[in-house]
C-alpha cells in the first residue's frame, strides 16, 4: 500500500546537486502511494544512517538532516533506500511505527500488508515486537534465518513463505553488500544503467519513467527497457553494481564475500508533538442509540418489493405496488461467450503483456471481479484503487490478499489523509448544525476522485479499459431524490440506464447545493475546491468503463462463497452482511436515513433482487432487518478518524424529526 524506492550507484558517478534531484524525484513520486510519513535508509563504508518522520517525503526533503545525509562520503558506492507511507497499522506519531525497519546486519522497506502478522507474533512467542507494524514480523523471520547461517536468498525464501498478504520488499545486507527486491504479487520495477554504474527500484513502472524522462543525464545511461519484477527475487552486488538472479547465486564466491563489515546503526527520529489517545468501543455506552425497529416495522411498504413510504418519489397503486416496481426492468446480460471472446480479443493485442486495468476497492464486488478476470478470463490487470481515507483497515488487508494470491500489481493512489479527513469533518459538523437529508452525499465527496485518477493510470499505462465490477442492483436514486431529483428509472417512457445524471439533473442538483450553502455558511469552508472537483470527476469526466455484470449474472452465494473459499476474504466483526464493510463512511449515513426514514441502501439492493427472482419478499424482509442494525463499531472508527465526539452527532441524529409515526 506503500511506496519503496532503491538507488544505488557507484560513488562520483553524480554529482550532489544531480543526486539529490534523482533522489528528491524518488520521494515526490513515490508519496501518490503514501503521504503520512517517509524514511530514507543511507549505508555507507562504516555506518547505516536513517530518518524517519511522520511526515510526507515532500516535506523530508526539505529537512536540514536530509541535506546532511547527501553530503556523508562514501569509499565505494552510493547506497539509498526509502519508504513513503500509507498509515495501515500502527500509528505514524511514533518513530518505531515508521519505515525502513533496521534489525541485525538488515535494513528494509515494505510495500503491503501482511494479513497473518498476528498469528506469526503468536507462534514465535519468544520475539519482542518493538513496534505496531506488520512489517517487523518479516524482518524477525528473515534476521532469524540470516543469523543461522542462511543465505541471503534462502533466507528470504523463508521469510516469504510464511506470509499471507501483499510484499514487496527492498532490503539491505549490509555485511556482505548486498541488496534484495522481492515481490509475491508484482508491485516491483528496477532499471540498470548500461554502463553498470547505476540501480533505481521503485514500486511502480511511471515512477521510474518519469524519472528518466525528466533527468538528462539519467536518459542518456538508462537507455534499456525498465525491468518488471514478477513474482521473484533480484540480488544486486553493491561493489559492483552488477544484477543476479536466484540461479546466479552458485557462481558468487561467498568466500570472498564473507561477514567481516561491522556497520554503526544511527537512526534520526522525529517525534510528534500530539499523539491521539486512543478509544475503545463500549456496545453498552451507544446502545441508548438503537433504532425502534417496532415504528418502522409498520411502514407501509410495497407488497412487491420492501421499499417504504418514505422513499422519495414513491407512489402506489390499488393493489400497494410501488412505481418503481412498475417501471423496473430485468437485467439483461449479454453472455459469457461473448465475455470470453472480448477477452480473447484483448489476451491477443496486448501479447502476454499489462493488459487493463481493474477498478479495486477492496469491497465484495471488486474483490470478485478481479478474481474472475485474472483466474477465470486469463487477463494480466493492473489492480488500482483510490484511497481518500474512509477506506477501512479491513478493504485494505482484502485488497492485500487477493492480490498476493492472484500475482496482480497494484497501484493506489493516496490522498492527502488528513487533509480529506479534515474536510470532512468541517462538513459533518456543518451538517451537523442544520441536518438535511439531500446533503449526505456531501460527506462522500471526497471520494470522487477516483474516477480522475482511473482515467489517469489508464492514459499512462497507454491502455484501452478499465474494467469494474460493481453490483448493477446497487441504485440509491433515493440520495439525490432527497434533493428532489426525480430518478430517471421512474420515467418510464424515457428508461435509461444512467451511471451520470442529465445535465438538467446536475444543474437542479447544483442549485439545491447552493441554496443550501447560503442557508448555513458553514458548509462554505476549506473543503469547498475539494468538494468542486469531487463533481467534475462524477458528474463531468467520461466514465467509459468495461462492466462485468453486463455480461454475466451477479449472484450474492457464488461471490461470497468464492471469496471466503479461495481467498479467506475477511468480513466485518459488526454485521453479517459482506456489502459496503470496506467503506468507512456508509455505516453513518446509513444509521441516518434509518433513524429519521426506516430505510437504507440495504432496503434498496434488496429490493431490486426481489424483482430480479433472486430472493422472495419474505427472505429481503427478514435480510433487511440484520443488514440495518446500526453498526456503532464501525461509526466509532469513522468517528475517531474525523475527530467528531460520536456521542455528540447520534444526540442530534437522534432529534431529528422522523418522517414516520413514532
Amino acid at each position: 500500500m506503500c511506496g519503496i524506492w532503491g538507488f544505488f550507484s557507484e560513488r562520483g558517478w553524480y554529482t550532489v546537486k544531480e543526486k539529490k534531484r534523482i533522489l528528491g524525484d524518488l520521494m515526490i513520486l513515490s508519496q501518490s502511494r503514501g503521504k503520512e510519513a517517509s524514511g530514507i535508509t543511507k549505508m555507507t563504508d562504516n555506518k547505516v544512517l536513517t530518518i524517519k518522520m511522520p511526515k510526507p517525503s515532500s516535506k523530508l526533503l526539505k529537512e536540514n538532516i536530509f541535506k546532511q545525509l547527501l553530503l556523508d562520503n562514501y569509499c565505494n558506492h552510493e547506497v539509498y533506500i526509502g519508504h513513503s507511507r500509507l498509515v495501515t497499522n500502527g500509528c505514524q506519531h511514533l518513530p518505531e511505527n515508521n519505515q525502513p525497519i533496521l534489525c541485525g546486519n538488515i535494513a528494509t522497506v515494505h510495500n503491503g500488508i501482511i494479513v497473518n502478522d498476528r498469528e506469526l507474533w503468536e507462534k514465535y512467542k519468544d520475539w519482542e515486537a518493538k513496534s505496531e507494524l506488520d512489517t517487523e514480523i518479516f524482518v524477525k523471520l528473515l534476521n532469524d534465518k540470516y543469523q543461522q547461517g542462511y543465505t541471503i536468498e534462502k533466507a528470504l525464501e523463508h521469510a516469504y513463505s510464511e506470509l499471507n498478504g501483499m510484499a514487496s520488499t527492498i532490503t539491505l545486507f549490509t555485511d556482505i553488500e548486498f541488496a534484495a527486491l522481492c515481490t509475491n504479487n508484482g508491485s516491483l520495477y528496477y532499471v540498470a544503467g548500461k554502463k553498470g554504474k547505476t540501480i533505481i527500484a521503485a514500486s511502480e513502472k511511471m515512477i521510474l519513467k518519469k524519472i528518466i524522462n525528466k533527468n538528462w543525464n539519467l536518459k542518456k545511461e538508462f537507455e534499456g527497457q525498465i525491468i518488471h519484477q514478477v513474482m521473484n527475487s533480484i540480488f544486486i552486488d553493491l561493489k559492483k553494481m552488477k544484477v543476479y538472479y536466484p540461479e546466479e547465486f552458485q557462481f558468487i564466491n561467498w568466500d570472498e564475500r564473507a561477514k567481516v563489515k561491522k556497520r554503526n546503526f544511527h537512526k534520526y527520529l522525529e517525534n510528534s508533538y500530539y499523539i491521539q489517545k486512543k478509544t475503545y468501543y463500549n456496545p453498552q455506552r451507544y446502545s441508548i442509540y438503537d433504532v425502534d425497529v417496532e415504528p418502522i416495522r409498520k411502514l407501509k411498504r410495497c407488497t412487491k418489493c420492501l421499499l417504504p413510504e418514505t422513499m422519495p418519489f414513491i407512489q402506489f397503486d390499488d393493489k400497494n405496488v410501488c412505481n418503481y416496481c412498475k417501471t423496473y426492468k430485468r437485467q439483461q446480460c449479454i453472455g459469457e461467450d461473448k465475455l470470453r471472446q472480448w477477452a480473447e480479443r484483448l489476451k491477443k493485442h496486448y501479447k502476454g503483456k499489462t493488459d487493463s486495468i481493474v477498478a479495486f476497492s477492496g469491497g465484495r464486488d471488486s474483490s470478485y471481479g478481479l478474481h474472475y478476470f485474472v483466474k477465470e478470463l486469463g487477463l494480466k490487470p493492473i489492480a488500482f484503487s483510490y484511497d481518500w481515507g474512509m477506506v477501512t483497515d479491513l478493504a485494505r488487508r482484502n485488497q492485500s490478499r487477493m492480490c498476493s494470491k492472484l500475482g496482480v500489481e497494484f497501484i493506489p493512489v493516496s490522498a492527502n489523509i488528513s487533509k480529506k479527513r479534515s474536510h470532512i469533518k468541517k462538513n459533518v459538523e456543518a451538517w451537523l448544525k442544520k441536518p438535511d437529508l439531500g446533503m449526505i452525499p456531501l460527506f462522500m465527496a471526497g471520494d470522487k476522485q477516483y474516477f480522475y485518477y482511473a482515467n489517469k493510470i489508464k492514459k499512462e499505462y497507454q491502455l484501452d479499459h478499465i474494467l469494474l465490477a460493481s453490483n448493477p442492483y446497487e441504485k440509491t436514486h433515493f440520495k439525490s431524490g432527497f434533493c428532489g431529483i426525480e430518478p430517471s428509472i421512474l420515467k418510464s417512457d424515457i428508461y435509461m440506464e444512467l451511471e451520470q445524471l442529465p445535465i438538467r439533473d446536475i444543474l437542479k442538483m447544483a442549485k439545491y447545493y447552493v441554496t443550501q450553502f447560503f442557508g448555513n455558511r458553514d458548509y462554505i469552508n476549506s473543503s469547498l475546491i475539494d468538494t468542486l472537483g469531487a463533481a467534475c470527476s462524477y458528474y463531468i469526466i467520461p466514465h467509459h468503463y468495461f462492466r462485468l455484470f453486463h455480461y454475466i449474472p451477479w449472484d450474492e452465494q457464488v461471490i461470497n462463497q468464492v471469496l471466503a473459499e479461495e481467498y479467506d476474504w475477511e468480513k466485518a466483526k459488526d454485521t453479517e452482511s459482506t456489502w459496503r464493510i470496506g467503506d468507512g463512511t456508509a455505516p453513518f449515513y446509513n444509521y441516518i436515513y434509518y433513524t429519521v426514514c426506516g430505510f437504507t441502501e440495504n432496503d434498496t439492493l434488496r429490493s431490486n433482487q426481489i424483482r430480479e427472482g433472486m430472493i422472495t419478499r419474505e427472505e429481503g424482509l427478514e435480510l433487511i432487518y440484520k443488514d440495518n442494525e446500526p453498526r456503532f463499531e464501525s461509526m466509532k472508527w469513522y468517528f475517531d478518524s474525523i475527530h467528531v465526539p460520536m456521542e455528540d452527532a447520534l444526540k442530534v441524529i437522534n432529534k431529528i424529526k422522523k418522517q414516520y409515526k413514532v
